[in-house]
């Protein structure tokens, strides 16, 4: 279930990443900052514990993770970026889903725009497995510009003639919790973040 034409994308694009998420207006890169900080302060507040990240990118929001810090991503490059801004984070170099982890090996799991570029198989196979393998889902992502959900494949590109075909979701408060079965933690213009308090998983 492989996304190759994502894995190459987002590969490509970590020495501009931080430079380039949805920035450019002045205005919009203030909103962004500010939500950033807005949900890593609630982050920041959350017990320590075993925290595993997925698709922790260039670690912008693991710094705001506390505990034993284990963040996971497929991008070679963007673990090396990680690196330098969160040296006391565990960083594995994988491919979810499946989670490459025992059952209940952490307290808590944790994505940032990851969620939302997961198709329906794969949603279904990582929902499964971090409730094999823990006990508390944070998903961070983003918010849609309308009142309705809104999904479908993005161009992308970065500075290049390289087009790239990305799958996109983007969510309402609501959808986002009621697909995900939790509460709204966060709620901003431009990103969402709801918590799910997760069952044991079948045996």
């Amino acid at each position: 279930m492989r996304d190759l034409t994502r894995e190459r994308y987002y590969e490509d694009r970590a020495p501009v990443y931080d430079a380039t998420s949805y920035r450019g207006d002045p205005q919009i890169n203030a909103g962004l900052d500010r939500e950033t900080a807005e949900i890593g302060a609630r982050l920041t507040a959350l017990s320590a514990g075993r925290v595993l990240e997925v698709g922790c990118g260039t670690a912008v929001w693991t710094q705001f993770l506390r505990g034993v810090v284990v963040a996971m991503d497929q991008s070679a490059a963007m673990l090396e970026i990680a690196r330098n801004r969160v040296p006391k984070a565990m960083l594995i170099r994988a491919l979810v889903p499946p989670i490459p982890f025992a059952d209940d090996s952490f307290d808590r799991v944790f994505t940032a725009n990851f969620y939302g570029l997961l198709r329906a198989p794969e949603r279904a196979l990582f929902l499964a497995d971090v409730s094999r393998v823990a006990r508390e889902l944070i998903v961070v992502d983003l918010r849609s510009d309308d009142d309705a959900s809104m999904e479908g494949i993005e161009e992308r590109s970065i500075g290049t003639d390289v087009t790239y075909r990305i799958f996109r979701r983007r969510f309402t408060p609501r959808s986002l919790c009621d697909e995900l079965g939790g509460e709204l933690m966060y709620s901003g213009r431009y990103f969402l973040a709801v918590q799910v308090m997760l069952a044991p998983a079948a045996s």
